[in-house]
């Protein structure tokens, strides 16, 4: 009985080890486009695509075959304006299986930040939640991350960024 006992404890312990949160760290598959910086002349619409058009191919990393019960994204993103600008835009952080469907609503995480370019240097940060087929995504070993500044501005400045930090929060029931 003993022995039982002691093997349905080891059972459970290894269960609960396999069943542990891990963390995917992005920001170095970013490589150089984890920063960079655009002109902005405007007297209307803005949108920059970051960290390009096409956003990021991120593949490489290993999640185990079992699908999670939640995934979260916690991100850092640094924003510095340089010149004189006035208006506001928002933030949107987006991530899908591939790049023809980054930038649809449906790959968006979260709600939009709103971000005054008055402002010459903020930090944003929190954390989104991942819907379904994003973790499809993340599942397939294989997914594009971007996020997308778009508004309203008048002025001439450049807008940098740099992202400090960008985790992959799995938990697993």
């Amino acid at each position: 009985m003993k022995r039982i006992l002691l093997a349905l404890v080891g059972l459970l312990t290894l269960a609960a080890c396999s069943m542990a949160p891990i963390t995917i760290d992005v920001l170095p598959m970013l490589g150089d486009d984890a920063s960079g910086s655009q002109q902005i002349a405007s007297a209307g619409p803005v949108e920059m695509l970051l960290p390009s058009p096409e956003g990021e191919q991120v593949s490489g990393y290993q999640v185990p075959p079992m699908r999670p019960a939640t995934v979260a994204l916690d991100y850092a993103l640094d924003l510095q304006v340089d010149g004189e600008m006035t208006g506001s835009v928002t933030v949107t952080f987006y991530l899908a299986a591939s790049k023809d469907d980054l930038w649809k609503s449906e790959s968006q995480l979260g709600e939009p930040i709103s971000v005054s370019l008055a402002e010459t240097a903020q930090t944003l940060s929190g954390t989104l939640e991942l819907n379904g087929a994003q973790i499809d995504a993340l599942m397939s070993g294989n997914m594009v991350i971007g996020a997308k500044l778009s508004g309203n501005a008048t002025g001439q400045a450049t807008i940098s960024y740099q992202f400090t930090k960008l985790l992959l929060k799995i938990t697993f029931i």
